[in-house]
């Protein structure tokens, strides 16, 4: 499918000056979009009081009911996370919520070991790791759900870092490695009118997000860098960069080919593949919200995944 106005916003992407730090680069993003649109973010609408998130009349774990109660649409983020209710649970697709209005949202659990009242729902300062977003990606275009990808992603998170959450809550793994992230978020600032990013680890491009406006992509920042460094070994090691590359993986995904799939609320929401990568593109009015891209890994009989394949990138 083609979405008509995908090459006029490539052509005006901008890759800004890349920071580095240890082995770890990000490449900021810029892209020139003069639009008008004005959405609520849902960290945003907790710190105003203008959004709420509940369980169902009865308590079922991949649905929440989230109402808004702005006058502008809630844009919810693909892998962002609410803490509290019976679990923990994390966004399953970037959704707009029309203002004035409630919906029933499909979610995913990150916290399998634990279903008993908490708390009232609240903002995480997390999104689903680099990885379980990646898995999910795959699993999403094999079924609408897939609760187990999510679940054993996270407990693949446990594993790797020698912690074992009481409840396997993804928030606490994210909390055990916090102290270790902080350098990096005070290394990787936010560039002026920045509203995407591009990762990069170990001299190989992990995947790019792109948000409809500096003011979204600024709610963000911290979690998606958080959401790569989680997985990533960090080593006292630089790799070069070159900005070429970064710019061919950016134009093949634009290139790719698009699958309009089923959008729960006002926004329109596509699936893309290439040789490289897949992802989803998500639009409103004519405008891209989001885009998410992962690098691809290389499946296994049995439909397992194996982690990255060498797919290395010239930087």
């Amino acid at each position: 499918m083609i979405i008509s106005n995908l090459e006029e916003i490539n052509s005006n992407i901008e890759l800004l000056a890349p920071q580095s730090y240890r082995n770890i680069s990000i490449i900021p993003i810029k892209s020139n979009s003069n639009t008008k649109l004005d959405l609520l973010t849902l960290k945003k609408g907790f710190e105003l009081g203008l959004v709420e998130v509940k369980e169902c009349e009865v308590s079922t774990v991949n649905t929440l009911i989230v109402k808004n109660n702005a006058v502008t649409p809630l844009i919810l983020i693909d892998g962002e996370e609410v803490v509290g209710g019976d679990q923990n649970r994390l966004v399953n697709a970037t959704t707009i919520i029309a203002a004035k209005s409630d919906m029933k949202v499909p979610v995913s659990c990150t916290e399998k070991g634990r279903w008993a009242y908490k708390s009232e729902f609240k903002n995480s300062n997390y999104i689903a790791n680099y990885k379980t977003r990646r898995a999910k990606e795959y699993a999403s275009r094999k079924t609408s759900s897939f609760q187990d990808t999510v679940w054993s992603s996270i407990n693949d998170l446990e594993v790797k870092n020698s912690f074992v959450s009481p409840t396997s809550a993804m928030q606490e793994s994210y909390e055990q490695l916090k102290i270790d992230h902080n350098k990096f978020i005070e290394e990787f600032s936010v560039a002026d009118g920045q509203n995407g990013i591009l990762i990069i680890v170990d001299g190989e491009i992990k995947g790019f997000e792109i948000f409809l406006n500096n003011s979204i992509y600024r709610a963000f920042h911290e979690k998606i860098l958080k959401s790569y460094l989680i997985d990533a070994e960090i080593k006292d090691k630089a790799f070069a960069i070159n900005i070429d590359t970064a710019h061919k993986i950016i134009a093949d995904a634009f290139n790719s080919t698009f699958e309009k799939r089923e959008s729960k609320g006002l926004e329109e929401f596509f699936d893309f593949e290439n040789q490289e990568g897949l992802g989803k593109l998500y639009t409103f009015e004519n405008e891209i919200v989001h885009i998410s891209y992962f690098k691809k890994m290389e499946e296994k009989v049995g439909d397992e995944f194996q982690e990255d394949i060498a797919l290395k990138t010239d930087i």
